[in-house]
């Protein structure tokens, strides 16, 4: 029933709770997982921050793809099927929903809020968003 389990993440805490829970899922239900980093890149208002922004965009990028290769190696040697992506677009919500459908996704387990900007009163709007609109089901941890 869960063969894929995807876990959205962004290094913050809630998402490293659920991390934990999706792989004990996995072990339970001896499905795969994958863990993905989304990066939304920006375009600079200004035209003369252009190097700067590229700058940082590769920073942002190797940041998340260093993350997801620690949580790889440990997955690993939990003997956990795991796959790791670092995904990009406009809209966090837009990009993981089409991962998800894409890879015949079974469970997205994903942390209440992020790392993002203001805290919402009770659940992060990228974890709204995905609960509201994916065609499979959300787990949300705290």
């Amino acid at each position: 029933m869960i063969r894929h389990i995807m876990v959205p993440y962004d290094q913050s805490e809630p998402a490293n709770r659920a991390l934990e829970y999706a792989v004990d899922l996995s072990k339970k239900y001896s499905s795969k997982i994958s863990v993905v980093a989304c990066i939304v890149p920006q375009v600079p208002m200004d035209p003369s921050f252009a190097a700067s922004y590229a700058e940082t965009l590769i920073l942002l990028r190797k940041s998340a793809a260093d993350a997801l290769a620690k949580l790889e190696s440990k997955l690993k040697e939990l003997q956990i099927p795991v796959k790791t992506d670092v995904l990009e677009g406009v809209s966090v919500t837009d990009v993981l929903l089409a991962y998800a459908d894409s890879h015949e996704v079974d469970l997205i387990v994903m942390g209440s809020r992020g790392l993002g900007g203001f805290k919402k009163l009770l659940l992060g709007s990228v974890a709204s968003s995905i609960s509201q609109h994916s065609k499979c089901p959300v787990l949300i941890i705290k």
